[in-house]
């Protein structure tokens, strides 16, 4: 905190500080200047501390950055009770972080819904200037870090790709050059235990370390019917750092990240979502355990037996298929290599290398009963490896333009196994032949004949049907390579002491590889294996494993057929499979990113006799993108999926008021987005639905966001956050999946007048501390209020419309959560003690999963943590 009576005296000293910190000794991105006497002269004064911030590269305050951004000291998460990113969101405004079957980070609407390899995310997550870049690393727990500082809005000249929300850098806390440390325990219910230690060993006068761990375990709340134990915790980590003081001019920092992750997802409720859904009543289909054709029920009751009114609270019913577990291993290695080759100018080489390996089985997404209808699992393990190199170049030239400039440099290598399964279905004769008749190449009145023919053996003149109508099993093997090159450069022109001017652009070249190996079941096979383990079953078409059975409904025909099969296959991949058949695509994405700011500072002579102190405004024009890739398209390989590109036009305002106890900061934008990856259904040139993303979409984002720090006295803080963002689709369109499935007809539909999946509308909180000094120390109660509008879950058109009759079948309600804190601290900050309740109110809220209203017809929800409490214990030397 840097005391100022005024903007001048601020300015003053904020500057004397930037020369005596050089680069070299500050975190690559955010550094909080906290630890001098005048912070806690200031701190005791009750105004506002000096954030110093390096958001573009340089150290300025981050009261004069034209960035709207978020920044959070260690103190400042620990205050909250933060633990994770994913609460963040809680607290940041226009961020939506969901950790349920998949994790998720949007900002202002702007994300990545699913976590498979070939997608990358759309909000970047950087430790200590390394970029992690697959989204299940990107959840940081908040463990020995300094700060945080998320950057709203793409960042795609400074940070690059894949950057079109935001980003979110998390900066750890360096080696000291004194022996000292700090110990955390906290237990707390749920069986909670936590452990956090961290240790600063100077090893000589120019070569320090730190050794910190972190342990944390949770039984899991959600008790499923299969005995699982589900949304628990279970994370162990090491961080090793060291510091070479090598010159006066250079130093060299290391980091080594070492975690382990041993812990369930959370659990899913079940909502029918739409009744005229193709797998409900669409098409006629009968599932196992339907024994009455006139009137199939097997699919809609399984759905009902796992939802909520059926179960006890926070009970669940997924099945022995369900794989829960969240297993993963990962290594990080980070190298800073910091060098002041000037008074003016400096050069940084960051070097990173990150190699994780996620544990399969896992089960990713399902129809959301307890039966094993639909299956969609991860199989083997999952390997991710990446290195990057970054060289950096910043300075001043001509005693007025501050730039920076640099190369960017990945190598990236994913791979995993996807396995996606369904039951043998059944039909009655005439709309099997409806269904057939929707598929190219079927010869209809041959499968008339040969069913009359077999319908004359049965009694009552009708036979069941029994067929792989959807997919019986697909195993996909996805190996993905990819090159990035990229060059930037960002230059500030200080017109005036007050006016500034900024243009940069960034331009990066990504080569992506990939290699797809697709097996399908052999459904020849299965008709073979199936009739001659039971004669009653009759071939009628192998090629679609059709056959009919010489008995009735009665006898559940469909039951007995997959039984058959998983008895010969009672692996994870039940059924044989055929021929592999193989896909390779290279492609080359380009992309040019550029962006401009003005900014003027309010001079201080028209701020006199004013209530502001400091005054900023700012308009900004930036530009962002996330990489293409490789989409699997049924037969017909691998199709290209171009970048989504996004185009922000900003500003805002900076204030501080009231002799620096009033800090308000108010962003505006709007945002063009281009080409977005949207999950559309298509066919592939065999007429086979064909369900993945497309370059389908164009949309507006228009919003704004507040953020308010206000010291009404020297004891009491306040902070309030609010944004708002209204999402708007120019273009989005679809392909009517009934008609394609039934008819193999293309009919386009327009999609463009659905909401943004996911990310709320509104978001607010609100937190209000007070420190109360006492002869024994200072106690210090907190409250934090949180609030999310409610947020649509849908994925295809049917979702929607099911939505406008029944907001339940695609939404999450909004929710309002409340956390409380007591803390008390020693009169020399060395012991503190904290009890916490997270949810006081035991709310009941959704976090994620999906409506798909026209396939699988079924919303499965994903809950939230209940109220959750205990007690931490942090004792510093």
């Amino acid at each position: 905190m840097i005391p100022t009576g005024n903007r001048r005296q601020l300015k003053s000293r904020f500057n004397a500080i930037r020369q005596q910190l050089t680069l070299a000794t500050m975190p690559l991105f955010l550094c909080t200047v906290s630890s001098s006497l005048l912070a806690e002269e200031m701190k005791q004064a009750g105004r506002i501390e000096e954030v110093v911030v390096t958001a573009r590269k340089r150290a300025e305050s981050i009261q004069e950055t034209p960035v709207a951004v978020t920044a959070l000291s260690g103190d400042n998460l620990r205050a909250r009770g933060i633990l994770g990113a994913e609460e963040l969101s809680k607290s940041v405004p226009s961020l939506q972080i969901n950790n349920s079957t998949t994790p998720q980070i949007f900002i202002r609407g702007i994300g990545q819904r699913a976590a498979f390899a070939r997608f990358d995310p759309s909000v970047s997550v950087y430790l200590d200037g390394i970029f992690i870049p697959r989204p299940d690393g990107q959840l940081l727990d908040t463990i020995d870090v300094d700060s945080i500082q998320v950057l709203r809005g793409p960042q795609g000249t400074l940070f690059g790709k894949n950057n079109t929300g935001g980003a979110l850098v998390f900066t750890l806390s360096k080696p000291g050059e004194d022996a000292a440390g700090y110990v955390e325990a906290a237990l707390g219910n749920f069986n909670e235990q936590r452990l956090q230690a961290a240790v600063d060993v100077p090893v000589t006068d120019d070569f320090y370390t730190r050794f910190s761990l972190n342990s944390r375990r949770r039984d899991g709340f959600f008790k499923d019917a299969t005995g699982s134990e589900n949304q628990s915790i279970d994370r162990l980590s090491g961080i090793f750092q060291s510091r070479w003081i090598a010159s006066d001019d250079i130093t060299l920092d290391t980091f080594t990240f070492i975690g382990k992750i041993r812990e369930n997802f959370p659990s899913y409720h079940c909502v029918i979502a739409n009744e005229d859904a193709l797998f409900v009543n669409g098409l006629g289909l009968l599932w196992p355990g339907d024994t009455d054709p006139n009137n199939p029920s097997a699919y809609v009751d399984n759905c009902n037996a796992n939802s909520r009114e059926s179960q006890k609270d926070l009970h669940t019913n997924q099945g022995d298929s369900q794989r829960q577990q969240k297993d993963q291993d990962e290594f990080l290695l980070g190298l800073t290599l910091d060098y002041q080759y000037s008074d003016d100018h400096s050069f940084k080489a960051i070097f990173g290398y990150r190699d994780a390996t996620k544990m399969n089985p896992q089960t990713t997404a399902d129809e959301g009963g307890p039966a094993e209808f639909l299956r969609a699992d991860l199989l083997d393990d999952g390997l991710q490896e990446s290195l990057t190199l970054e060289l950096q170049f910043n300075g001043v030239l001509f005693e007025s333009v501050d730039y920076s400039a640099g190369i960017f440099l990945q190598d990236e290598f994913k791979s995993e196994r996807f396995n996606t399964a369904n039951p043998l279905v059944g039909s009655e004769p005439i709309n099997f032949l409806g269904l057939a008749g929707g598929q190219a190449g079927i010869d209809i009145e041959a499968i008339t004949d040969l069913l009359g023919s077999v319908t004359g053996l049965v009694p009552g003149g009708t036979v069941p049907l029994v067929a792989a109508a959807l997919p019986l099993a697909t195993v996909q093997d996805f190996e993905i390579d990819g090159e990035t090159l990229a060059v930037f450069t960002q230059a500030t022109w200080h017109v005036t002491d007050d006016f500034e001017f900024t243009v940069g652009g960034r331009y990066t070249q990504e080569t992506r590889d990939s290699y797809l190996v697709t097996r399908s079941a052999d459904l020849e096979a299965v008709t073979s294996i199936i009739s001659s383990a039971d004669p009653r079953f009759v071939p009628i078409m192998p090629s679609m494993g059709a056959m009919a059975f010489l008995g009735r409904w009665s006898q559940d025909p469909l039951t007995i057929a997959n039984n058959i099969l998983h008895e010969q296959f009672p692996g994870d991949i039940r059924a044989p499979l055929s021929a592999p058949k193989i896909d390779t695509r290279g492609d080359t994405f380009k992309q040019f990113t550029p962006m401009a700011s003005v900014a003027y500072i309010v001079p201080e002579q028209l701020l006199d006799g004013t209530l502001l102190n400091s005054a900023m405004a700012y308009a900004t024009w930036s530009n962002g993108f996330k990489s293409g890739f490789q989409e699997p398209f049924g037969l017909d390989g691998l199709s290209a999926v171009k970048p989504e590109e996004l185009e922000n036009r900003e500003i805002g305002i900076k204030i501080d008021a009231l002799e620096q106890s009033l800090r308000v900061n108010l962003a505006a934008y709007s945002m063009t987005f281009k080409n977005m990856h949207l999950i559309t259904v298509n066919v592939d040139s065999n007429n086979t639905l064909v369900v993945g993303s497309q370059n389908a979409g164009a949309s507006l984002i228009e919003g704004a966001e507040l953020e308010v720090m206000w010291f009404p006295n020297a004891s009491t803080l306040v902070n309030l956050t609010y944004s708002n963002n209204n999402y708007r689709y120019e273009e989005f369109t679809d392909n009517d999946l009934k008609a394609l499935a039934l008819r193999g007809e293309r009919i386009t539909i327009d999609r463009s007048d659905e909401e943004f999946a996911v990310s709320p509308k509104e978001t607010a909180s609100l937190g209000i501390q007070y420190s109360l000094q006492t002869n024994i120390g200072v106690f210090i109660p907190r409250l934090d209020i949180s609030y999310k509008s409610d947020i649509y879950l849908g994925l295809d058109r049917g979702a929607w419309l099911s939505a406008q009759e029944d907001p339940s079948t695609a939404y999450s309600k909004a929710y309002t959560l409340m956390d409380a804190r007591l803390g008390w601290t020693d009169n020399n900050e060395e012991f503190n003690i904290a009890f916490y309740v997270k949810n006081l109110m035991d709310e009941r809220y959704d976090i994620g999963a999906v409506s798909a209203g026209d396939s699988i017809g079924t919303f499965t929800k994903v809950l939230g943590d209940p109220r959750t409490y205990g007690i931490e214990l942090r004792r510093t030397f």
